[in-house]
């Protein structure tokens, strides 16, 4: 009976070990995740606690909004360095009559920051229809790709100025 006790309890440590090593594989490698930047509208919905920020690349507001038009430039992961992002200005608005262009037309992601907002400030001129100035992400700095995704999404964001 001892005998087999002692079969029982080795057959059970050799199965044991058996399942361990066969549940601890090697860690996966997956490919690094690519360094990017993308832009964003900083809307807010809902009000109290219950609001959440809609993640969208088009906003709107009036042509008296001040102080100016903001979308945010966020990078996908943390970065240890800034991260300076260029971009250019388009649409039916025209600089100097229904916008103020920023100078320079770049931004800086501090290290250790997430976002940054561009700031473009609207001019309170009469409209005889909606405008709109859109921004489109064109560079950036330390090897980071604009836009996210395989379709490379959320490089252009589009403002409407209205009345």
């Amino acid at each position: 009976m001892m005998r087999s006790y002692k079969v029982i309890k080795l057959f059970s440590f050799i199965i044991l070990v058996c399942l361990a090593f066969a549940g601890c594989k090697k860690d996966e490698t997956y490919p690094p995740i690519t360094d990017a930047v993308y832009i964003a509208s900083t809307a807010i919905t809902g009000s109290g606690s219950t609001a959440s920020t809609t993640i969208t690349n088009s906003a709107s507001g009036k042509v008296s909004a001040t102080p100016a038009t903001t979308a945010r430039v966020y990078v996908n992961t943390l970065k240890s360095f800034d991260v300076v992002v260029t971009y250019t200005l388009s649409g039916t608005a025209i600089a100097g009559t229904n916008y103020t262009v920023p100078t320079p037309m770049s931004i800086t992601i501090p290290a250790g920051s997430w976002y940054t907002d561009i700031l473009i400030p609207v001019i309170n001129t009469p409209l005889t229809s909606n405008k709109t100035i859109i921004i489109t992400l064109t560079t950036a700095s330390n090897n980071t790709v604009v836009g996210i995704g395989t379709d490379k999404n959320y490089k252009t964001f589009t403002f409407t100025i209205t009345n």
